[in-house]
């Protein structure tokens, strides 16, 4: 714990522990991956719940650790459920029974988002720490908006006006025109996508975190839309230089590699000798767009983690904060990635282990927790089909 001074008043500030190793996490996941394998997939749910209850169980604020209670056969039954449902889906795709499937495909756009929620609530009520439970409840009309109804929106509008642009383009005649007139609608496109991004982080993390509770004390935050579309927007820009730049590469490579297809008449042999010089050109642009695509994930995550965690509250003048860094982000995820690729993924747990690690220590707690009056809500998960289905659904992630 170190003090952080607030005018004259000095505030404690913790970060969050993560007690696991690479090694520890190993045997959880090696188990797992032989349990689910020799009993054709029928263990996972238990798979799923024994990993999330390692790192509950590993991740510590100030000396108390976390508990996870789900079961794998909650998980199971919400499973079976879905199960259930699919089958019947397709039955009537098998017989053509168009109306059935229509049903079933509105009653999904219509309940989907509240089944997540109450799978969200469902890990909540399993969630616990010194001897206190979260909680999560959203209305459900909220829920559809924020998950459905305002992405839906954006995309369609997004799509509408590319395609006037293209139907404008069209109808010019002109082929300068046409490229131009593509170009821009593309753009257009691009910052729909993206507004639809800040969009939905905002309203997502707004309705997760004002509904959330821990015991009777709530979170609250207020989060501003636009200052997660600039977020959204500037990572997608940071993506340009890197888009531009395997254009600049690959473009004169297609050229030529047409002029070969020529030159060598149909002959393959030849044809590949000759493009021989080429693959190393292709293979560095694919690489060179993956590290943005990289690159633009993690600014979009980075900064979106500092300022959602830098708006969060819990009564109590409890605040956080979060100091991930975007350097070091991009090394842990490059080199995870690396290790896991030569090791066909036998290096994971440790990957995982050194995520977790690195997120949950430059996680940050800002007041006095001993002060905090805590007594658990007493609220218990409902056993009904529509929140047993729910269950099935409990895996959804919920937080940055």
């Amino acid at each position: 714990m170190t003090p952080e001074t607030h005018g004259s008043v000095a505030v404690p500030v913790r970060r969050f522990l993560f007690q696991g190793s690479g090694k520890g996490y190993f045997v959880v996941w090696l188990v797992n991956i032989l349990l689910t394998l020799i009993t054709l997939g029928l263990y996972l749910p238990w798979a799923l719940v024994r990993a999330r209850r390692y790192f509950y169980e590993n991740t510590e604020l100030s000396g108390a650790r976390f508990s996870y209670h789900a079961t794998g056969r909650s998980i199971f039954v919400g499973w079976l459920c879905l199960l259930v449902l699919y089958v019947i889906f397709f039955i009537n795709v098998a017989y053509q029974n168009v109306l059935l499937q229509l049903c079933m495909m509105g009653l999904f756009l219509i309940f989907f988002p509240w089944l997540i929620t109450q799978g969200l609530r469902y890990q909540m009520l399993m969630t616990e720490i010194n001897g206190v439970r979260f909680n999560f409840y959203a209305s459900p009309l909220r829920a559809w908006w924020v998950m459905m109804g305002c992405p839906l929106l954006i995309i369609i509008a997004s799509v509408v006006v590319f395609s006037l642009f293209v139907t404008s383009a069209l109808s010019s005649g002109s082929y300068g025109a046409i490229s131009v007139m593509i170009g821009i609608g593309t753009l257009v496109l691009l910052l729909g996508i993206a507004i639809m991004q800040g969009v939905y982080a905002a309203q997502w993390f707004g309705m997760l975190i004002n509904n959330l509770q821990y015991g009777k004390l709530k979170f609250s935050a207020e989060i501003s839309m636009k200052k997660c579309i600039t977020i959204v927007v500037l990572s997608m820009l940071l993506f340009v230089p890197f888009i531009v730049l395997v254009m600049v590469m690959i473009i004169p490579s297609f050229i030529t590699m047409s002029e070969y297809a020529y030159a060598a008449g149909g002959d393959p042999e030849q044809l590949a000798l000759m493009m021989g010089p080429l693959y190393g050109k292709l293979a560095l642009s694919y690489l060179i767009y993956i590290a943005g695509a990289i690159v633009c994930f993690l600014f979009a995550f980075v900064k979106l983690r500092a300022y959602i965690y830098g708006q969060l509250a819990l009564e109590g003048n409890i605040r956080f904060s979060s100091t991930v860094a975007m350097g070091r982000m991009f090394w842990i995820s490059v080199t995870n990635m690396l290790v896991c690729g030569v090791t066909l993924f036998l290096a994971w747990p440790w990957a995982k282990v050194r995520m977790t690690r690195y997120l949950l220590e430059n996680t940050h707690v800002h007041g006095d927790l001993e002060a905090l009056t805590l007594e658990d809500h007493g609220v218990q998960p409902a056993k009904d089909p529509a929140n047993l289905l729910a269950r099935g659904l409990s895996f959804y992630p919920a937080v940055l």
